[in-house]
């Protein structure tokens, strides 16, 4: 894929300027990579509490641009942010490192850099949202940077992304498909590989004997963290031996080496000395694959008396949980013989089998839309993976702009293909998580966005005082996270627990045919996790319709929810 420029954020204009975290460790990156991406500086305000860090651009070629010039597909995501071209942009600190990577390797295959994306090019690919070692590099230890202050330095205990880091040291290198691994020439150690299938890779690095991505961005926020802490040598050994030896071994890396000149950091005085401690966390790694995480103690299960004794709590709140006869927009014809084969569930490759419920889909979710859209607004399909409800919109609406917001690169490229086969004009595509998302929208969808993904396209709508056309899916993974708690309405948070919650929540996944007996149990449970929805939307002065698809047996997720704003004044 090609790069028009990657567009970064900086305090100062001087060759040794102040830059948040994030332009640090993709300044870091492009250098590491020899990458010849072309850099625009945007100068930002520096916000209060914000820490900003200094580097060199000496060895940079750059360009410095005000915020006037940055192109509207850039402008609308977070920065940093990657354009790909005038259409099509990549936002989010771990996705525009991965792409940095990919893009010097497509120029030097045999590039020192390649490692950088681990094992089947999977290195920091999940998203933050449920991926705890990508929450670990791109949000924990990037917000202990980034709100890193004086007074930390005279605190008696080291920030918490520290000791978490050491733990995961201590743990064996947990990794998909370990054998494959170990087979890998790729990945073999001096060339030799162990044919012993119980074998383990040494934690050499933070994923195994190499370095990756994850490595770059967690050794520049040490290597600052070191430089601004006083602690000498020896106290940081007896702290944190585990990670002073991985920095150690990176620190003897010459492309490491040759990178640390654009890190002109001034060590504290240590003379000032402080009694420092580790915070107390849990012992376990940060993988999202280690076994420790799939048999918590805290694991729900839907054992039939505590769907009763959740049920019981929501009948005693007396919330009306009745749904609209009908979707909103059913009246709304949609004529699919005049439709371009390349805007059918059928030109997006879709199994024959699939076809006709997903064709129902859409038309469910494209009817309000269309009922409620003007000229000129602009649509965004959250989680849109290969664009099916965007591009069916996108030429139905082509007086409308029309954004598909993906996180996943594959689904995003097969968009694109479908977009240009049908020449439409009216299509922009986002690579990244919704969060990362700040551009002005009129009306947000999503069908099937997974568990929280739902509640954050709500949430997203809301902020915006965009209208939400939305059919929720995987209402079992609905989980509190560092951006959505549950319940989500005060009506349900006053006498609902968390755990109550959640066992309505895997209940409602339990929807199987007709026969089954947990089916309209699972049905109950789910209508209530949107009433749950619904009444929150509303808090914020949305009128919201639940109802039903049309056929109801199109997918067994099959509800519809529409929240259109009462005023022009979010109140969020």
């Amino acid at each position: 894929m090609t790069v028009a420029g990657i567009y970064l954020k900086i305090f100062s204009l001087t060759d040794i300027c102040k830059a948040p975290i994030e332009t640090i460790i993709a300044l870091f990156t492009i250098k590491y990579c020899d990458s010849t991406v072309n850099i625009k500086l945007i100068e930002c305000e520096q916000k209060l509490g914000e820490c900003g860090y200094t580097v060199d651009l000496s060895s940079f070629v750059y360009k410095i641009l005000s915020k006037e010039k940055v192109p509207d597909c850039a402008n609308s995501c977070e920065l940093p942010n990657i354009l790909v071209n005038e259409r099509s942009c990549i936002a989010g600190l771990c996705a525009c490192l991965r792409q940095i990577v990919k893009s010097a390797i497509d120029v030097v295959p045999s590039h020192h850099c390649q490692t950088l994306l681990g094992f089947k090019n999977s290195c920091l690919l999940a998203c933050s949202e449920v991926s705890v070692w990508t929450r670990f590099c791109e949000v924990d230890l990037i917000s202990t940077l980034r709100s890193f202050g004086n007074e930390m330095l005279d605190q008696s205990e080291l920030p918490i992304s520290m000791a978490k880091f050491e733990i995961h040291m201590s743990q064996p290198a947990r990794l998909h498909n370990l054998y494959k691994y170990t087979m890998s020439k790729k990945y073999a150690i001096s060339g030799n590989i162990n044919r012993d299938n119980k074998f383990l890779p040494e934690h050499t690095f933070a994923e195994g004997s190499c370095i990756t991505l994850a490595d770059i961005i967690i050794f520049v926020c040490i290597h600052i963290l070191f430089n601004l802490i006083p602690l000498t040598s020896d106290k940081i050994l007896e702290l944190l031996p585990l990670t002073m030896t991985w920095y150690k071994k990176m620190i003897e890396n010459d492309a490491i080496i040759k990178c640390l000149t654009c890190l002109p950091l001034q060590e504290i005085d240590c003379d000032n000395v402080i009694n420092y401690v580790l915070p107390a966390v849990d012992n376990q790694s940060l993988y999202k694959s280690d076994s420790k995480r799939y048999r918590p103690r805290s694991r729900i299960y839907t054992r039939q008396e505590d769907i009763e004794h959740s049920l019981e709590l929501v009948e005693n709140l007396n919330v009306n949980t009745k749904l609209n006869d009908l979707p909103f927009g059913a009246e709304i014809c949609i004529d699919w013989s005049s439709i371009p084969f390349d805007a059918t569930p059928e030109g997006g490759s879709l199994p024959v089998a699939r076809q006709k419920r997903k064709l129902d889909q859409l038309e469910n979710l494209c009817r309000p839309v269309i009922k409620l859209a003007k000229k000129g607004d602009v649509i965004v399909d959250f989680c849109s993976g290969s664009g099916h409800l965007g591009i069916t919109l996108a030429y139905l609406l082509p007086e409308c702009s029309v954004i598909l917001l993906e996180n996943k690169e594959e689904s995003l490229n097969r968009a694109k293909e479908r977009v240009k086969k049908l020449k439409l004009t009216n299509v922009k595509f986002c690579q990244c998580n919704l969060f990362y998302f700040k551009g002005h929208f009129d009306i947000g969808t999503s069908l099937h966005a997974c568990g929280v993904a739902t509640d954050l396209v709500i949430q997203h709508c809301i902020r915006k005082n965009a209208t939400f056309v939305c059919c929720p899916c995987c209402y079992g993974s609905v989980q509190s996270c560092q951006r959505v708690v549950y319940p989500r309405s005060n009506v349900f948070q006053k006498d609902i627990a968390i755990r109550d919650y959640l066992v309505l929540g895997h209940a409602a996944d339990q929807t199987h045919d007709a026969g089954n007996s947990k089916t309209l149990q699972g049905k109950k449970c789910m209508t209530i996790i949107d009433t749950d929805r619904k009444l929150h939307a509303e808090q914020f002065g949305y009128n919201v319709q639940l109802a039903k698809l049309v056929p109801e047996d199109c997918t067994p997720k099959n509800h519809l929810l529409v929240g259109i704003p009462e005023n022009g004044v979010c109140k969020c």
